[in-house]
């Protein structure tokens, strides 16, 4: 690995073991679990409290201690260069990922030639909306970072870390009573929203999604990463919401373990493509159920532009030999977005190549499967109808998901039963 990564990880490490043990997640998130249980009495709980604590001792600190041993003895050895291109057959290695990653035969070369027009077009989109706001386009990028930093999008008062999560959930619960509008599935029961634990926000994204358990007992969770609620403006958080919770990942994820046609694996196990490909479709969605706040569109708009030079920061750093810090600049110059956050995501670029070509790719193929299947059926296209189709299949290759979708749009048609 690249020699930041090691730095990071060594950094991660040492906190984790000089964390005293008494204070270590591992043993807290063990008698927060077990308490929440209400299953062992207070005296089994401090019991196995104490046995916990018996094999951090002895099993568990001294694993982490001798990995960063190792990863020291690799420091020395680490390079500065950041892309696979400077490993043995680097290049048919980048290329193979983008395969495994986008599901496509697409070449590294298409995809930055992709991501510079996709950028080049969303930028011009984003003036059309700025215009009908009322606000200056010369700058596209220049106005987002104004209005990022515009007080009234801000969260102020002593506790706006409880207000930014309360304000996620009511956004979740607000669009999930408009779902049975565009699925057959209708809306979740449940759907929560969590704060990151503090020792996961440094080096995290800003938000991810969990599954529901399989049970349904526990719900979906959409986990909020709050290391800087200064960065969290109101205009951009539908969008999020849209991709992690309903009727993204979450909704997704919770539909395709319900549907017990497939086999187990095909609930659970998924393609990168696909599922990323659908939370931006979702977010797409999300907006097209209420298309009546411009500044909310400009969220989306931003968050498009940001998965798309995607595809330009990746090829760049793997292909075309960028920096880190050149990646960095690019990515800020074109987007906006806070240098903290943009940092998290290109060392993420760095450590996990192709992966994040798979967003923009995938989401292309849903809203082009989804344009071809209106234009066929014209006034016959449904679009729960389409939708069942997605989801109802699981997570497939892009390639795969094209054929079950003409196969619809066939029968449909009334080509074939």
């Amino acid at each position: 690995p690249p020699k930041f990564v090691l730095e990071k990880v060594l950094r991660q490490i040492e906190n984790f073991v000089d964390t005293p043990l008494e204070e270590n997640p591992l043993y807290t998130s063990f008698l927060t679990r077990v308490a929440d249980a209400g299953r062992l009495s207070p005296t089994a709980q401090q019991r196995w409290g104490g046995r916990v604590l018996d094999t951090l001792e002895a099993q568990v600190i001294p694993a982490y201690e001798a990995l960063g041993d190792y990863l020291e003895d690799l420091l020395d050895q680490a390079q500065t260069e950041n892309g696979v291109w400077r490993l043995p057959d680097g290049e048919a290695y980048y290329a193979f990922l983008l395969r495994q990653h986008t599901t496509t035969d697409i070449t590294p070369e298409a995809v930055h030639d992709l991501g510079l027009d996709e950028v080049d077009r969303i930028t011009e989109e984003l003036r059309v909306v700025l215009q009908e706001m009322g606000l200056p386009v010369e700058d596209p990028i220049g106005q987002l970072r104004a209005l990022m930093a515009d007080t009234q999008y801000q969260y102020q008062g002593d506790d706006p870390e409880d207000a930014i999560l309360q304000d996620y959930q009511a956004i979740l619960d607000e669009v999930n009573v408009k779902l049975p509008a565009i699925f057959s599935y209708g809306s979740l029961d449940r759907i929560a929203v969590k704060r990151l634990p503090a020792f996961k926000e440094p080096d995290s994204p800003i938000a991810y999604a969990q599954a529901p358990s399989p049970d349904g007992d526990r719900p979906g969770r959409m986990w909020v990463n709050l290391r800087d609620p200064g960065n969290v403006y109101r205009w951009g958080m539908r969008t999020l919401a849209y991709h992690e919770g309903v009727p993204g990942h979450i909704y997704q994820m919770a539909q395709a373990q319900r549907n017990k046609k497939l086999p187990f694996f095909r609930r659970y196990f998924f393609f990168n493509a696909y599922i990323e490909g659908w939370a931006l479709y979702a977010e797409r969605l999300g907006w097209e159920l209420d298309p009546t706040d411009p500044a909310s569109n400009l969220g989306r708009l931003q968050a498009l532009l940001w998965r798309a030079v995607r595809l330009v920061v990746d090829t760049g750093i793997h292909v075309k030999k960028w920096s880190r810090e050149e990646a960095i600049e690019y990515m800020v110059a074109t987007t906006g977005l806070p240098e903290a956050d943009v940092t998290a995501e290109v060392e993420r670029y760095i450590v996990m190549p192709g992966q994040a070509c798979a967003y923009y790719i995938g989401y292309l193929r849903l809203l082009g499967l989804r344009q071809k299947a209106e234009a066929t059926l014209g006034a016959d296209f449904n679009l729960k109808d389409f939708h069942d189709v997605l989801i109802d299949n699981g997570s497939l290759p892009l390639d795969l998901l094209e054929l079950v979708v003409n196969d619809y749009v066939d029968r449909a048609a009334g080509i074939h039963p």
